[in-house]
């Protein structure tokens, strides 16, 4: 049997909340939400580790203001949810589809997203760092003003993106199925030890943050 076809399987045994506090419990717990119907659910100011979301309905869900630390978004339909000002750390997009879903002023950190669909989605002033974008589709994307450093544009179709403001570190745009046009302007150049020190900095930032959410978590239960 196919590693495939057991997952199948476990996601037949579907948990569906019946209700908000039902599914934010779910999340919190980790219980597997694989296939379940979330559509319009308001999950805002989510913070959650390891939430299973594979193949479940997100449609216009509200998913805002949250930190999601390694969810699993394999196939799941997030059409025009708002998923912004979230930060989403090493989490599994693959084949994801945020089509027209509000990604603005948040982070994809270490994400896989190859072949998602970002078509008409609002990615102004996030931030992509270290994310896999192969093969995805981010035709008419509004990624204005948004920051790019280490990301896999390999087979990407950026066609009608909007880019004004855009910047770039270390994306190499020639393996994009379409590239963006005008390419993103490139960031300051620093040497590679600067930007370690950085990137190092930053989840330094983050892993105090998660540290201060589940100390208040102990603390108030």
């Amino acid at each position: 049997m196919t590693s495939e076809i057991k997952i199948e399987k476990k996601a037949s045994e579907v948990i569906q909340p019946e209700s908000v506090s039902e599914a934010r419990q779910a999340l919190q717990s980790k219980k597997d939400l694989s296939g379940a119907n979330l559509e319009g659910y308001q999950l805002d100011n989510m913070h959650a580790t390891g939430a299973i979301f594979r193949k479940t309905n997100l449609k216009n869900a509200n998913l805002s203001h949250g930190l999601l630390i390694s969810p699993n978004f394999y196939k799941t339909n997030a059409t025009g949810a708002a998923v912004d000002h979230t930060v989403i750390v090493n989490g599994d997009l693959v084949k994801a589809c945020f089509a027209e879903a509000d990604l603005s002023e948040g982070a994809l950190v270490g994400a896989n997203a190859e072949e998602a669909d970002f078509h008409g989605a609002n990615l102004r002033q996030a931030g992509l760092f270290g994310t896999n974008l192969r093969n995805a589709n981010l035709t008419n994307a509004k990624l204005a003003n948004s920051r790019f450093a280490g990301v896999n544009v390999t087979g990407a179709d950026f066609s009608g993106s909007d880019m004004s403001g855009a910047k770039a570190y270390q994306v190499n745009w020639d393996q994009a199925k379409v590239p963006p046009e005008p390419l993103p302007e490139g960031f300051i150049q620093l040497p590679k030890w600067a930007w370690s020190a950085i990137l190092g900095s930053f989840l330094g930032i983050l892993g105090v943050i998660i540290y201060v959410i589940f100390r208040r978590k102990s603390s108030t239960s």
